[in-house]
């Protein structure tokens, strides 16, 4: 259980990053789309390691556990590496509104288009969580909170393949997912409360844990 709340906390970060911006802005996430964040993240991460335990059943040549932590440690560099780029990047170009986007996408472009911006605009929620509220009412509808929740599950997502093969079980989903909605809503509530230097030392907490992770299941 505690390598579970480890892995819990290290993707939930983000979330309470969202929770924060949301909170300095005055946008609500009412209990309803709370809900579907967390569903897209059960969602995610039981495909993912559906997948994983499949690939873990045919994986004669390597043990499966060490190729498991190795993905969770591969995935905790690159987490690193993407906060130190971030850190040296400070000024990020500004976000474009959500209605440039669809007023930009031509009537007759093809359905893998659409498909490509919309993964696009879910990366770029992470960046701007703000854009998720897309008619600007100050709160995060069901429909909303669907793509917020599809940007919270990415980490989830490529994490989950790992986590079964290292030999995790399927209770950590429900871990993740709890602790997501905690997240957010401590992040909704320190907002203006927490030092922005503490924020941003932050950033390197979740690539840092999912490293601990996979040194863990290593030795």
């Amino acid at each position: 259980m505690g390598v579970a709340l480890l892995m819990a906390v290290a993707l939930s970060l983000d979330g309470f990053g969202v929770g924060l911006a949301y909170g300095l802005r005055r946008i609500r996430i009412p209990f309803g789309s709370l809900i579907v964040i967390a569903m897209c993240t059960v969602l995610a991460m039981g495909i993912s390691m559906l997948f994983g335990s499949i690939v873990k059943l045919w994986l004669t040549f390597f043990p499966a556990r060490m190729l498991g932590a190795l993905i969770l440690l591969a995935l905790g560099v690159f987490q690193l590496g993407r906060a130190i780029i971030n850190r040296n990047h400070e000024q990020l170009p500004e976000a474009v509104p959500a209605i440039a986007v669809i007023e930009e996408k031509p009537a007759a472009e093809p359905e893998f288009r659409f498909q490509l911006e919309f993964l696009g605009f879910v990366i770029q929620v992470l960046k701007t969580p703000q854009i998720a509220d897309v008619d600007g009412s100050g709160g995060i509808s069901l429909k909303e909170s669907f793509l917020l929740g599809s940007a919270l599950a990415m980490d989830a997502f490529a994490s989950g393949i790992g986590a079964a093969m290292a030999g995790m079980t399927v209770s950590v989903i429900g871990v993740v997912a709890l602790t997501q909605i905690f997240m957010l809503c401590l992040g909704q509530q320190m907002a203006g409360k927490v030092p922005e230097n503490w924020i941003s030392k932050a950033e390197f907490l979740p690539g840092t844990v999912l490293i601990l992770v996979g040194l863990g299941k290593l030795i």
